[in-house]
């Protein structure tokens, strides 16, 4: 158990330091050395751990992409899938403006990713990963008669494709209240009720 806890505890302590290196130096000039100091981590541990600095970045991303993860799971949680979409997108947008270095960290990783096929794969599967919840998440508020609409998988995929897009722009606008972005969303995308049971 002791050996477990202290090779997480190692992995851990990588993922913090590579975030931090990747964010102030880029990824060309993030040095694994550095990293791996700063880990209290010889350089043969750090490969070890992580056979290169691609697999580094990809492993940071789903490091720092827990959060967001758990905020689908919360969202699925809800009975009520409109209600569950709302609590989403105020959570995400929310995260999203208190947090910019992760943010530049995302947006980092994302420009890289054009280059690197083990990244661009990773981020393939992210997205349909991110596309299904969004596409089950409407086809249950069409299920259960919150929403009146022809194509779920087409407001699942524009939604997730445009709040993405609103995080650049709450990045550059700060001082955008978040409750105004989120309800300006919920008129656009989740106002075609059936029924007020969204509402209640």
């Amino acid at each position: 158990m002791a050996k477990k806890e202290s090779k997480e505890f190692r992995v851990e302590s990588l993922l913090s330091a590579a975030v931090e290196e990747f964010i102030q130096r880029g990824y060309e000039g993030a040095s694994i050395d550095t990293i791996a100091r700063k880990a209290g981590v010889s350089k043969g541990g750090f490969y070890y751990h992580f056979p290169s600095k691609e697999i580094l970045l990809m492993e940071a991303n789903r490091k720092l992409s827990e959060p967001i993860t758990k905020m689908g799971e919360r969202a699925l949680e809800n009975k009520s899938p409109i209600l569950g979409l709302k609590q989403y997108i105020s959570e995400y947008l929310e995260y999203c403006i208190n947090r910019p270095k992760e943010m530049s960290f995302f947006f980092l990783s994302m420009s890289k990713a054009l280059q690197s096929p083990v990244l661009l794969e990773y981020y393939r599967q992210y997205i349909k990963e991110n596309s299904a919840f969004f596409i089950s998440m409407f086809q249950r508020a069409v299920d259960t008669g919150e929403l009146d609409i022809n194509d779920p998988e087409a407001y699942g995929i524009s939604l997730m494709g445009v709040l993405d897009a609103m995080v650049s722009y709450v990045m550059i606008h700060p001082e955008e209240y978040t409750d105004v972005l989120v309800r300006r969303f919920e008129q656009i995308w989740l106002v075609k009720s059936t029924n007020n049971s969204a509402d209640e």
